[in-house]
């Protein structure tokens, strides 16, 4: 970590939710809660950074990606994962950014594809965060229904996650090289829901804090991310249109 703050690096497919979950940490850190953006964001193309000031002085940065194998305007073919990771290591050495503290890598829980992971990719993400704390997200939740057209209960999405993550860890696949036991130094690899305002799932605030606990105060005068939300204000900002 920085003497001034973390910097998180998002990535994974894309129409995952990576904009839309920094936009709606930035929107509680402002203690804005009509700020949270709507779903639909548009398709990131190249390596966008968020700076968060924090209420203690510190800063959460933000480096939002665009999605593996998915959207290129224009006649460009859409960029494979080696190609996302050398430019966010581009856009590192050019900011002269320090240390990447955590990288977070989201799924998107209606359409998950497998990412292939071999090579020149694995090598670029190992050299990028080789002391990187990593963070599996899973989303769009709010899309997933169960045999009667309902919401999945907590029940069923846990069933649902594994299916998810067994169907990604394929042979070659980032998943399988993140649960391998060779990253975060042979520690767990920390698992999230998000995407519905019930206990089961966590919001980007919740999980913000978890992921940085001592650096996310819970002083009584601070706002946003400094404490987990509450289940009231989760479903607040669920009918004000956040869908992770």
């Amino acid at each position: 970590m920085d003497m001034k703050g973390h910097t998180i690096a998002l990535i994974g497919g894309f129409e995952s939710g990576k904009t839309s979950f920094i936009k709606s940490v930035r929107a509680a850190v402002n203690g804005s809660p009509s700020g949270i953006p709507p779903a639909e964001e548009k398709p990131t193309l190249g390596i966008d950074e968020y700076n968060v000031p924090l209420p203690n002085g510190q800063s959460l940065t933000f480096l939002d990606t665009p999605g593996f194998d998915g959207y290129q305007a224009g006649d460009g073919h859409a960029k494979e994962t080696e190609e996302i990771l050398q430019m966010l290591e581009e856009h590192l050495a050019a900011k002269g950014t320090g240390l990447v503290s955590h990288v977070l890598f989201f799924m998107n829980a209606n359409d998950m594809v497998p990412t292939e992971f071999k090579g020149r990719a694995r090598r670029t993400f190992e050299r990028l965060f080789a002391n990187s704390k990593l963070a599996c997200i899973s989303t769009r939740w709010d899309q997933i229904e169960n045999d009667d057209g309902l919401p999945v209960t907590a029940e069923e999405a846990k069933v649902k996650e594994e299916s998810i993550y067994d169907m990604g860890r394929t042979s070659g696949s980032f998943l399988e090289y993140l649960f391998g036991g060779q990253v975060n130094n042979g520690d767990e690899v920390l698992r999230f829901r998000s995407g519905l305002p019930i206990e089961a799932y966590s919001s980007p605030q919740d999980i913000i804090h978890k992921l940085l606990p001592r650096s996310v105060s819970r002083g009584k005068n601070c706002r946003g991310v400094c404490s987990p939300i509450s289940s009231r204000h989760r479903r607040s900002l669920w009918r004000k249109g956040y869908r992770s």
